[in-house]
């Protein structure tokens, strides 16, 4: 197998193992993903639930043709530089600087923990666009909480295991996100 070929097994390996056990990758193999690369998985993620989102708007009249492409492109948007947004924020709070973590590190490892989410909106683009289905909330919405995990999982690791304070930060970044998507859809709209 070509060095090349070695590379993109390993980073579909992490990403899968991101989803099955994120304990376990966040300690391990995290050190092998660039943020580049996992920034794209959190920004296609993104891209598809807005899509997702313009999609089901459309559907019901709400919005014309080009307003889903308008939501979508925010999506990818959101899903970059939102999601390092917010990685760096969790990171200064969790003072992982302190504890050797690098921002590089922590926008690679919030992003790749999005991993779920890419799946999700995949089957939910399937979904809506073979069966007519406004799939939005129950995929796209799904798959931003089955992210949640890792996240915390993550915070963990960068504040040195408080776990009290990783659900905490967590939960606050899950409601940021869903808070954004919610806003920035009305405002393609």
């Amino acid at each position: 197998m070509s060095t090349l070929a070695t590379i993109e097994t390993s980073r579909w390996k992490t990403a899968l193992n991101m989803m099955i056990n994120p304990g376990e990758a966040v300690k391990s193999q995290m050190s092998k993903a660039s943020w580049p690369y996992s920034i794209l998985v959190s920004g296609l993620s993104f891209t598809l639930f807005f899509l997702q989102t313009g999609l089901d708007m459309l559907r019901t009249g709400q919005i014309e043709t080009a307003s889903v492409i308008l939501i979508a492109m925010l999506g990818l948007l959101y899903g970059t530089a939102g999601v390092a947004l917010l990685a760096v924020l969790a990171w200064a709070l969790s003072q992982a600087g302190e504890r050797g973590y690098t921002v590089d590190w922590a926008i690679s490892t919030f992003a790749l923990g999005y991993s779920a989410t890419l799946v999700y909106a995949l089957l939910g683009i399937i979904f809506s666009l073979a069966l007519g289905w406004k799939t939005a909330v129950a995929f796209g919405v799904t798959g931003v909480l089955w992210a949640l995990r890792p996240t915390v999982f993550t915070i963990k690791q960068m504040s040195g295991d408080k776990m009290a304070f990783s659900i905490a930060l967590s939960t606050l970044c899950g409601a940021i996100l869903l808070l954004g998507w919610a806003l920035l859809g009305r405002l393609g709209g």
